[in-house]
């Protein structure tokens, strides 16, 4: 028997705890990443990476490719993919979301 999907169905929402001492990261992708693992660590901690799956979202303006970290503690961190060439730094802020754009 074969299945059918449709990719609404895979549409996925996400769930951000932001607050004091948290924020969170979206990171939007080309169509190309989906399905994708992004990793992130502290920096100074490489080993410690904790990993996301790019998926397709559904946003008021229409659909984007992203992968969504929904609660991270505030300091600054390393993004790991295989399509980088070095790790890329970015800063979570306390009840902030940091939105990245790799498009």
């Amino acid at each position: 028997m074969t299945e059918h999907h449709h990719d609404d169905q895979y549409e996925q929402g996400v769930m951000l705890d932001v607050g004091p001492g948290a924020g969170a990261l979206v990171i939007y992708t080309a169509e190309e990443l989906h399905g994708e693992e992004i990793e992130i660590s502290p920096i100074g901690n490489d080993a410690q990476r904790v990993h996301t799956e790019v998926l397709r979202r559904r946003i008021a303006s229409g659909r984007v490719w992203a992968a969504v970290f929904g609660s991270l503690a505030e300091g600054d961190y390393r993004l790991w993919h295989k399509g980088l060439t070095a790790p890329r730094e970015v800063r979570i802020v306390s009840e902030q979301v940091t939105e990245v754009d790799w498009r």
